[in-house]
C-alpha cells in the first residue's frame, strides 16, 4: 500500500467546514473526513513547524528527538524516522516542504525538495507568464504538479510522499480568485501583513499596489494590535481564502489518484502541523507563543479501504501518526517512541490516551511579556484531557498556572487554578512526570541563515 502524507501548514480545525465553520473552506478535505477515519482534535507536540513535523515523523517529544525549536538543526543521534523504516522496507519516499530547510529530518527521503526541481519550476513559470503575463503560479499548485508529476514516474512500485502546503502561513497568500472569495467588497487599505524589514521582498501583486507608509512592525502587529475590526477581518478572510485554495490543489491530486485507480491502494493523511491566533488571547496573525487550542487543535484524517468511516471525538496527539501509518502497513517497530497507535481505538473503540503534551518555542518578540526567562527554561508547557487544560508557565516569582474547563469553556477564558485544586494538582502530576526529561540548556546562538529564513517567516522583526 501507498502512503501519502499531507500537512497543511497553520491549519486551524475549526476553519474546516466538517466542524461547522461558517465559510466553505475545505471541501475536498471535508469529503476524505466523511470518507476516513476523522479527528477532530489532534494535539501537536509544539505551535510552530519544525518540531512539530519531527514528532509527526518520529513519534517522539520535542525533548526526545532534540528540536526545540524552528532554527535547530540535528535530531538527536539514533532516532529513527517513519521515511528510514518505509525506505528500509522497500519504499520509493519522496518529500517536499518549503518551510523544513533548517533540519536534517530530511533523512531517509530518496528525494527531498530537489534545487533541480526548483529551478525547472522557476524556468516553466517564467514561460507561462511570458506567454500570459497574468500567470501567477503557487505554492501549492506546484507542490501538487511535483506530486503527480512523480506518482506517474514511480509507476507500479510502492512509495511514501509526504507534501507540504504552506498556503495558510501567514501572510495568508493566495491568487486570485481566493485572495478576495470571502470578502469581496472589502474596500480597506489591506495593512495587516505589513512589516518593517526594509529588505523584504513584496509580498505578491496585490499587495505591492498598496501604499503604506505607515508600516507596522511585526511584534506590535502580533502583541499590540491597533488594527480595526475591518482589518482583522479582512485578514482572517484572507487566511480562509489561502485554506480554500490549497484545498482546490488537494482535490486535485485526490482526482489524479482516483483516475489512476490508486486510491483503494493508498493510505491517504491530512493533517495541520499547528493553528493560528487571531486574537483569541491577545495574539494575532501568528503561533509558537502559546499553548491554547487556537494554536493547537488541529484536525486528523485518514482514509483507505481498511478503515472505517468513522468521526473519533477523544483527543489524539500527532506523535501517534507514526505508529499507526506502521500498523495499517503491517511493519513491526521495534524502537521506542512516544506515540501509540490509534488502530485499536479506530477498529475496536478502544479508551485512546487520556493526555497530551506540548511546548511552546523560542520568542524573538520584546513585545511578548510572557516569557520571563531565556532559553528553554523559559519554554511555557502544557497537559491537556479532553475536559481539561493546564498550562505552566515559568515565572522568577512565582510560577504560573492557568487551568480551563474545554468542555463549559472551550475558549479557555476562565482561568480554574484556585476554584479546582483537586483536578489542578492531578494535572500538574502528569505534566511534571512528563517534564522530567525536558532539559534545562540554553538556546544556541542564532546562525545568519537560521535568522534570514526565521524574518521570511514572520518569527523575527
Amino acid at each position: 500500500m501507498n502512503v501519502i502524507l499531507i500537512v497543511v501548514d497553520n491549519l486551524r480545525a475549526d476553519h474546516l467546514g466538517i466542524n461547522d465553520y461558517s465559510r466553505n473552506t475545505s471541501p475536498n478535505i471535508d469529503k476524505i473526513a466523511k470518507e476516513g477515519v476523522f479527528f477532530p482534535v489532534a494535539i501537536p507536540t509544539f505551535p510552530g513547524t519544525t518540531p512539530s513535523i519531527t514528532s509527526l515523523l518520529t513519534g517522539l517529544y520535542p525533548h526526545s528527538h532534540g528540536i526545540r525549536n524552528n532554527d535547530h538543526n540535528n535530531i538527536t543521534p539514533g532516532v529513527t524516522s517513519l521515511q528510514e523504516i518505509l525506505q528500509s522496507h522497500g519504499y520509493i519516499t519522496i518529500g517536499n516542504a518549503i518551510e523544513m530547510r533548517a533540519t536534517d529530518i530530511k533523512k531517509g527521503f530518496h528525494a527531498f525538495n530537489l534545487l533541480r526541481w526548483r529551478i525547472m519550476n522557476k524556468i516553466k513559470r517564467s514561460i507561462k507568464k511570458t506567454i500570459n503575463w497574468k500567470y501567477r503560479a503557487d505554492t501549492a499548485e506546484i507542490l501538487t504538479d511535483f506530486a503527480i508529476k512523480y506518482i506517474k514516474k514511480l509507476e507500479n512500485k510502492k512509495f511514501f510522499l509526504y507534501l507540504h502546503y504552506i498556503g495558510p502561513h501567514w501572510p495568508y497568500d493566495s491568487p486570485k480568485p481566493y485572495n478576495h472569495i470571502f470578502d469581496p467588497h472589502y474596500k480597506g487599505k489591506h495593512t495587516f501583513n505589513k512589516v518593517a524589514e526594509s529588505n523584504r521582498k513584496k509580498i505578491d501583486s496585490f499587495f505591492n499596489k498598496i501604499v503604506d507608509s505607515n508600516k507596522i512592525k511585526r511584534g506590535d502587529l502580533i502583541f499590540n494590535n491597533k488594527l480595526p475590526k475591518e482589518e482583522i477581518d479582512h485578514a482572517i478572510a484572507h487566511y480562509d481564502g489561502s485554506i480554500r485554495y490549497v484545498d482546490f490543489h488537494i482535490g486535485r491530486l485526490l482526482e489524479y489518484l482516483d483516475n489512476s485507480n490508486l486510491t483503494n491502494n493508498t493510505l491517504i493523511i491530512v493533517c495541520g502541523d499547528h493553528g493560528e491566533c487571531f486574537g483569541e488571547h491577545n495574539i494575532y496573525f501568528h503561533h509558537g507563543e502559546g499553548l491554547y487550542d487556537e494554536e493547537l487543535r488541529v484536525p486528523l484524517i485518514m482514509k483507505c479501504p481498511n478503515l472505517p468511516n468513522i468521526r473519533i471525538e477523544n483527543q489524539v496527539q500527532l506523535t501517534d501518526v507514526m505508529p499507526t501509518i506502521l500498523e495499517i502497513l503491517g511493519i513491526p517497530f521495534i524502537e521506542k517512541i512516544e506515540g501509540v497507535s490509534l488502530i485499536s481505538q479506530i477498529k475496536e473503540n478502544k479508551v485512546g490516551r487520556k493526555y497530551t503534551f506540548s511546548e511552546t518555542g523560542r520568542s524573538f518578540f520584546k513585545q511578548n511579556k510572557r516569557v520571563y526567562f531565556k532559553g528553554i527554561r523559559g519554554k511555557w508547557r502544557m497537559v491537556r484531557s479532553n475536559d481539561w487544560k493546564l498550562i505552566y508557565i515559568p515565572h522568577p516569582g512565582n510560577d504560573i498556572y492557568e487551568l480551563y474547563n474545554l468542555k463549559t469553556d472551550p475558549h479557555e477564558k476562565i482561568n480554574l487554578i484556585e476554584k479546582e485544586k483537586k483536578v489542578a494538582e492531578i494535572m500538574k502530576k502528569e505534566l511534571f512526570e512528563w517534564m522530567k526529561d525536558v532539559g534545562s540548556e540554553e538556546e544556541p546562538d542564532l546562525t545568519e541563515k537560521s535568522k534570514r529564513l526565521l524574518q521570511k517567516l514572520g518569527y523575527i522583526e
